[in-house]
C-alpha cells in the first residue's frame, strides 16, 4: 500500500471517530470527556490532512466541527418546531 491511500485511511479512521462521538454526543451532550475528544481528534485529523495536502495535493471531505464548550447541534428549534402561518390540512 503507497503513503497516498495509508494516509488517506487514517484519516477515514478520524472521521469514523468524529461520526461516531458526534452521534454519542447527540445523546449525551454534557459529557465533556467526549465532547473534548472529539476537539482532539478533529485537531489530528486536521494536522493529517494538512500533511496529506503538503505532499499529495488537496483533500476535501466534510466533518461537523465541534465550536464552543458544548455539542449545540441538538439545541432547538428543530425543524417541526417552526411555526407556520399556514393552516393546518383538514
Amino acid at each position: 500500500m503507497d503513503n497516498n491511500m495509508m494516509m488517506r485511511r487514517r484519516i477515514s479512521a478520524y472521521d469514523f471517530t468524529i461520526w461516531e462521538l458526534g452521534i454519542y454526543l447527540d445523546t449525551h451532550p454534557q459529557d465533556t470527556r467526549a465532547l473534548n475528544r472529539r476537539k482532539q481528534v478533529q485537531a489530528e485529523r486536521a494536522q493529517l490532512v494538512s500533511e496529506y495536502t503538503s505532499q499529495f495535493g488537496d483533500y476535501i471531505t466534510n466533518s461537523n466541527e465541534v465550536t464552543g464548550d458544548r455539542w449545540s447541534w441538538i439545541d432547538n428549534p428543530w425543524p417541526w418546531d417552526y411555526v407556520s402561518d399556514e393552516p393546518t390540512p383538514v
